[in-house]
C-alpha cells in the first residue's frame, strides 16, 4: 500500500475518508546524530469500516511496522511484523477480499488443505433453485505446511520443540494457523484452556488443565514461515447445487520460482547438487564455508589441513584466511562438531572426529518445489440416503532443479460411497460403504483420514507411497433414540507389503436412570516385516440422579507386533488395563464436584513377551467449590501415583507427578476490597537457551557493547542495556536449542486492590483520598530429580533454573481542592534467576518509594521525590558481573505555571550509589530545569541538566558503568528540546534534539516524526 503524506496534509480527515469509519495512525520517522548512522523508522495501524455505495461496503485493518525484531523475543528471522486485510461485500452476494489470507478447501475429499497467502480472493454465487458457487484465489504464499506427531512424556507438560518439514529445528509458526490434537480430540488456545504456544520459538506448552501422560498421542498441524524461494499460490473451486445432485471442481496450485530465491543464496555448484540429487533429499547438502573479511560481529573459522580430513577451528587471527561457516544438526554422534562453551558472542563449534559431534559444516539446500492437485466430486442423493464420488489428480514434483525422477510425479485418488437409512417402527438402520483407491504416487496435501488413522492401523503414518486400497462397511441401528449399535468392518491394503482388517463396534443404551455406552477394535494386519494384533475396548456406565451422578468403568488396549523373521516382539508392542469410578455433584448451574480414582497396569516387552511393568493409581479432582456474584473459588487436582515391578527401575526413574490450580476472586465489602488469585503446580521441562546480540540498525536497537577486556573480541557479558539511543546498536536473540531439562514447575498470581473508603462505608474525606494496592507474580522451575513437585512458591534451592518473582506494594494519598497534600509509598521487589549459556545468573532488587507533594494553588506546586534501592546480582560464569549496591536519592522539586501557555520546573537531586563488595562509590548532584511552552497547536518543551558525578573506583567496568548511567566522572551536561506541531486536525508533527557532554566531544541526536491519527 502506497500512502501519499502530502495528500494527507493538504486535505481535512472527512475529505479523504469520508462518512467511513476508522481508527488508527501512520507514523513515518527519521533518526540521525553525531554518534550514530541515519535510521529511518515508519509504522501503519489502520482499521476501517463502513459503506462505500448502497451496494458496497469495506472492512479493512492494515498494520504496517519497519521494526527489526521482537525485543528480547525468540524471534529467528529478522524481518517486517504486519498485516494487511481488505474486505469488499458487493450485493450481499459477491466477497472480494486482498491481502493476507486464510485460504481453505474442506468441500473435496482428497484435496484438503489450509494455507496462508498475501494475494486476492474472489466469492460469488448465484442462482435461486439451482445455485453455483465460484470461489477464486491467487498470491504468494508465506508459508509452509507440514504436520508432526508424536507420543507424551509421562507427566511432562511441555514446552515440545515443532520442527519443519525438511527438519529444521528452529522455525516460526505462523500465528493461529496450528490444530492440536490429543488422541484425536481438538484441544483449545488459552492459558485458561488446553495450551499455550510460543509462535517465535515454534514450542507448545500443555496447562494444567490438560495432563499429558505416556498413552497420548499428539498430533500437531501448523503453517510456518518459509522464505526460501517466491512461492505462487493458486486456488478455487466451482460448486453447482440441484435439488437431488451436487457437483463440483476445484484445483490447488503451488509453485515456487527457482529463479526468484528470497533468503538463499544459491551458487551454480548449488543448483548443480540440486540438479544432481532429483528427488533423494539426502543429497541436498552443500560444504558451507565461505571465505570472509574479519568481521568483530561475526564467529569466524580457519581451515586445518589433516590427512584424514581438513576442518574448520574457531580464529579471530586476522593474518589468516578466516571463513563464515554454517553448522547443522543432524542428531547425536551424526555429526563431526559439538557447541563449544565459551564466552564469545554468539556459538562457538569445534571438531572433534567423525561422527563424535552432532552437527556437520554444511548446508541444507531447500529445492524449489511444485504442488499441482485437480479435484472433482459429485454426490446424488437418494430417498434417505446418497452415493458419490471423488477424484483427485495430482503433480507434485519435490526438486525443479533437477528432471531426475520426474515419473514419480503424477499420481491419482479415487473413492466411491453411498448410504441409505431404512426406519420401521421404532428402528432406524443405516448400511454404508466407501470404497477408496490411492495411486502410489499421489500426493495428499493435509491429511485425508481422521488424525488417528495410522495409529488405528498400525502405520507408521496416513500415508506411505505405496498403492492403497480400502474399503469399508458399516450398519448404524438405534431405536427410539435410545439405544445405539454400530458394527463397522475396515479392510486396508498397500500393494505387496500390508494387509489389515479392522472391526469396530459401538454400543449404547438408556434405561431409566442408566446410561451405558461402550465400543471394542480388534484390528489383524499381515505385512511384509511384521506382523500386529490391536485390540482396545472401553465401556462406561452412569447413574443420574438430581445431584449428580455415580459411574464406573473400564478401559483397555493390547497392542502386539511380532518380526516375521525372528518372531520377535517389537520393542514398541505395549498393554494397559485401566479400571475407574468417578462421582460427579452438581446441578445445571455448576459443577461442586467431579471426583474420578482410577487403577492403571502397564505391561512392556522384556524377555520377547508382554510383562507387567508398573501399576499407576491415579486420583483426579475438580470442583467450582464456591460460585456467586461476588465469589468464585476454582480447584483441579490429578495426581498419578507409580509402582514399579522392577525395583531398579524403581530406584532411577520416579515419574510421580502432580498437576493443579486453584483459582479464586473474591469481591467484599461493596467491591471496596478485590481479590484475583491463581496458583498453578506441575511438571515440564525448561530448554537450555542460549542467546546472541545481533548487530541492527543504529538507534533501533537495545543494548550496547564495550570491550571492557580490550581484546577486540565480543564477550556475552560485555553487552549491557544502552542508555541513550545512539548507543543502542544491539538486540538480543535466543539461538533456540534442542536440549531440554526435566523440570517441576509452579506459578502465583496475586493481586489486591483496596479502598479504605468503601469498605468502611465511610463519607469521611480524609479516608477517601487513600488507595491501596498489592500484585505479586511468581513461576519457578526446579530439577526434577525425585522431587514429585515443588509446592512452595518462593522456595530457594540449588536446583532452581528459573525464577521470576515481582511484589508491587502500594498506597496513594490524593489531593483533594481544599488540600494540596499528597503522597505516594512504593515498595518494589524484584528476583529473577535465568538459565542461558551455560550458566545461571541471578538478580535481586528491593526499592522504596516514597513521594511527597503540595499544591500550594492551581500554578504551583512542590514534590520531594525519595528512593532507597538494595541490588544483588550473581552470575556462575562471569564474576565481573557479580556485585552488591546500595542506592539512595533524594530530589526536590518545584514547578511553577506562569501563565496559561508558559510552564517552569527546577529540581536538584542527591544520589549515592555505593557497592558492599568493592572500593567503587558514587556521589552525584544533579541539578535540572526545564521550560514547556503550549500555544494553540503548538507545545515547546526543554530541558537542561547539570550533573556532576564524584566517583571513586573503575569506571570503565560493568559496575561502574551501571553506577553513572553511561555518564562520565566529573561534570556531565544533558540537554533535550522537543517541538509538537498539529499541522491540521488529524496530522501531527515531532521533532526531538537531545544532547549531551562529559568532558569529551558533544553528542547530538536528532529526529523528526510525522503521524497520522484517524
Amino acid at each position: 500500500m502506497i500512502v501519499d503524506e502530502a495528500v494527507l496534509v493538504k486535505n481535512s480527515r472527512s475529505k479523504i475518508l469520508g462518512d467511513l469509519n476508522s481508527k488508527g495512525s501512520i507514523i513515518r520517522g527519521i533518526t540521525f546524530g553525531n554518534n550514530q548512522g541515519q535510521s529511518v523508522q515508519s509504522s501503519m495501524d489502520l482499521q476501517i469500516s463502513g459503506k462505500l455505495s448502497n451496494d458496497v461496503s469495506v472492512l479493512a485493518s492494515i498494520s504496517d511496522h519497519n521494526l527489526p525484531i521482537q525485543a528480547d523475543g525468540y524471534t529467528q528471522t529478522l524481518e517486517e511484523f504486519d498485516k494487511i486485510y481488505l474486505q469488499l461485500n458487493i450485493k450481499d452476494k459477491s466477497i472480494l477480499r486482498a491481502g493476507h489470507l486464510d485460504v481453505q478447501d474442506d468441500q473435496t475429499y482428497f484435496s484438503r488443505y489450509q494455507r496462508r497467502s498475501m494475494g486476492l480472493q474472489f466469492q460469488t454465487n448465484f442462482g435461486n433453485e439451482n445455485k453455483t458457487f465460484v470461489d477464486v484465489s491467487a498470491g504468494v504464499a508465506r508459508s509452509e505446511f507440514h504436520r508432526i506427531r508424536f507420543q507424551g512424556i509421562e507427566g511432562n507438560q511441555g514446552p515440545y520443540r515443532l520442527s519443519g518439514k525438511n527438519g529444521e529445528q528452529f522455525i516460526t509458526i505462523i500465528s493461529g494457523s496450528e490444530q492440536v490434537f490429543i488422541d484425536g480430540i481438538l484441544m483449545k488456545r488459552g492459558e485458561n484452556q488446553d495450551y499455550v504456544i510460543n509462535y517465535n520459538t515454534g514450542e507448545i506448552t500443555f496447562t494444567s488443565f490438560r495432563p499429558i501422560f505416556k498413552q497420548n498421542f499428539i498430533t500437531i498441524s501448523y503453517n510456518y514461515a518459509n522464505r526460501n524461494y517466491t512461492r505462487f499460490l493458486i486456488t478455487g473451486g466451482i460448486r453447482h447445487e440441484r435439488e437431488k445432485i451436487k457437483f463440483g471442481l476445484h484445483w490447488f496450485l503451488e509453485n515456487d520460482n527457482k529463479n526468484a530465491p528470497l533468503s538463499l543464496n544459491l551458487s551454480k555448484e548449488d543448483e548443480q547438487i540440486l540438479a544432481n540429487a532429483g528427488n533423494n533429499t539426502e543429497l541436498m547438502y552443500a560444504p558451507s564455508g565461505t571465505v570472509t573479511d574479519y568481521d568483530v560481529n561475526k564467529i569466524l573459522y580457519q581451515l586445518i589441513a589433516n590427512p584424514a580430513g581438513n576442518f574448520y577451528e574457531y580464529s579471530n587471527d586476522q593474518t589468516q584466511t578466516l571463513y563464515q561457516v554454517a553448522f547443522t544438526y543432524f542428531g547425536q554422534n551424526l555429526g563431526d562438531y559439538r557447541v563449544k562453551q565459551t564466552t564469545n558472542n554468539g556459538r562457538v563449534f569445534e571438531y572433534v572426529g567423525n561422527n563424535m559431534g552432532d552437527y556437520r559444516a554444511v548446508r541444507k539446500l531447500p529445492a524449489p518445489q511444485q504442488t499441482q492437485v485437480f479435484s472433482a466430486n459429485s454426490e446424488y442423493l437418494l430417498k434417505d440416503g446418497k452415493i458419490g464420488t471423488d477424484f483427485s489428480l495430482s503433480n507434485y514434483d519435490i526438486n525443479l532443479f533437477s528432471s531426475k525422477d520426474s515419473n514419480q510425479n503424477i499420481g491419482y485418488a479415487a473413492r466411491i460411497f453411498g448410504n441409505k437409512t431404512f426406519t420401521k417402527n421404532n428402528w432406524k438402520g443405516t448400511p454404508s460403504f466407501e470404497f477408496q483407491h490411492l495411486n502410489s504416487q499421489f500426493h495428499i496435501l493435509d491429511r485425508i483420514n481422521d488424525v488417528e488413522f495410522s495409529r488405528d492401523f498400525n502405520l507408521t503414518q496416513e500415508f506411505n507411497q505405496i498403492t492403497q486400497n480400502r474399503l469399508i462397511f458399516s450398519f448404524l441401528n438405534t431405536w427410539k433414540n435410545q439405544s445405539i449399535f454400530n458394527y463397522k468392518i475396515n479392510y486396508l491394503d498397500e500393494k505387496n507389503s500390508y494387509r489389515g482388517i479392522k472391526n469396530d463396534l459401538d454400543f449404547g443404551f438408556i434405561k431409566g436412570k442408566f446410561k451405558t455406552k461402550g465400543n471394542f477394535s480388534y484390528l489383524d494386519t499381515k505385512a511384509t516385516f511384521q506382523n500386529t494384533k490391536f485390540v482396545r475396548s472401553g465401556i462406561i456406565s452412569e447413574y443420574t440422579t438430581n445431584k449428580g451422578s455415580w459411574a464406573i468403568g473400564g478401559n483397555l488396549e493390547h497392542n502386539v507386533k511380532t518380526f516375521n523373521a525372528t518372531q520377535l516382539l517389537d520393542v514398541s508392542s505395549f498393554s494397559w488395563k485401566e479400571a475407574f469410578l468417578q462421582k460427579k455433584i452438581g446441578d445445571s448451574t455448576r459443577t461442586k464436584l467431579a471426583a474420578k480414582v482410577y487403577l492403571r497396569q502397564n505391561d512392556s516387552v522384556r524377555n520377547n513377551s508382554l510383562e507387567n511393568m508398573n501399576h499407576i493409581l491415579g486420583i483426579v479432582v475438580e470442583s467450582q467449590i464456591i460460585k456467586t456474584e461476588k465469589t468464585t473459588l476454582n480447584a483441579l487436582i490429578h495426581y498419578r501415583k507409580f509402582s514399579y515391578q522392577n525395583q531398579d527401575i524403581s530406584t532411577k526413574f520416579n515419574q510421580d507427578f502432580v498437576v493443579g490450580n486453584v483459582l479464586y476472586n473474591q469481591q467484599l465489602f461493596r467491591n471496596g476490597m478485590r481479590l484475583q488469585a491463581f496458583y498453578e503446580l506441575g511438571n515440564g521441562q525448561e530448554a537450555q537457551r542460549e542467546f546472541q546480540y545481533i548487530k541492527v540498525t543504529d538507534g533501533q536497537g537495545i543494548y550496547k557493547w564495550t570491550d571492557y577486556n580490550g581484546d577486540g573480541i565480543q564477550q556475552i557479558d560485555e553487552f549491557e542495556i544502552a542508555e541513550y539511543v545512539d548507543l543502542a546498536q544491539y538486540i538480543r536473540v535466543y539461538t533456540n536449542t534442542v536440549n531440554y531439562i526435566p523440570s517441576n514447575k509452579n506459578k502465583l498470581q496475586l493481586a489486591l486492590f483496596v479502598n479504605p473508603s468503601v469498605v468502611l462505608n465511610s463519607e469521611n474525606k480524609f479516608l477517601k483520598r487513600w488507595n491501596f494496592n498489592i500484585s505479586l507474580n511468581s513461576q519457578n522451575s526446579f530439577y526434577k530429580k525425585d522431587q514429585v513437585f515443588v509446592l512452595n512458591p518462593f522456595e530457594k534451592n540449588q536446583d532452581q533454573i528459573l525464577k521470576n518473582q515481582n511484589l508491587l506494594a502500594s498506597m496513594q494519598f490524593n489531593p483533594t481542592d481544599k488540600s494540596g497534600w499528597n503522597g505516594n509509598y512504593r515498595f518494589i521487589a524484584n528476583d529473577n534467576l535465568i538459565n542461558a549459556n551455560f550458566s545461571n545468573e541471578e538478580r535481586s532488587q528491593r526499592s522504596n518509594f516514597l513521594n511527597v507533594g503540595y499544591w500550594f494553588n492551581k500554578d504551583f506546586r512542590i514534590d520531594w521525590e525519595n528512593s532507597v534501592h538494595h541490588i544483588e546480582n550473581a552470575s556462575q560464569l562471569f564474576k565481573t558481573r557479580d556485585y552488591i549496591l546500595n542506592n539512595f536519592e533524594t530530589k526536590p522539586k518545584a514547578t511553577y505555571k506562569f501563565t496559561e501557555m508558559l510552564q517552569a520546573e527546577l529540581s536538584s537531586a542527591f544520589r549515592q550509589k555505593a557497592r558492599k563488595d568493592g572500593e567503587e562509590l558514587l556521589k552525584t548532584l544533579d541539578l535540572t530545569g526545564s521550560l514547556q511552552w503550549d500555544w494553540k497547536k503548538t507545545s515547546l518543551r526543554g530541558n537542561f541538566s547539570f550533573i556532576n558525578n564524584d566517583f571513586t573506583g573503575n569506571n570503565f567496568s560493568i559496575v561502574g558503568n551501571q553506577m553513572l548511567d553511561g555518564l562520565k566522572p566529573g561534570k556531565n551536561q544533558v540537554w533535550s528540546v522537543f517541538l509538537q506541531q498539529a499541522v491540521n486536525s488529524f496530522i501531527q508533527l515531532n521533532v526531538n534534539y537531545e544532547g549531551r557532554n562529559s568532558g569529551e566531544r558533544t553528542i547530538h541526536i536528532g529526529s523528526m516524526q510525522v503521524k497520522a491519527s484517524f
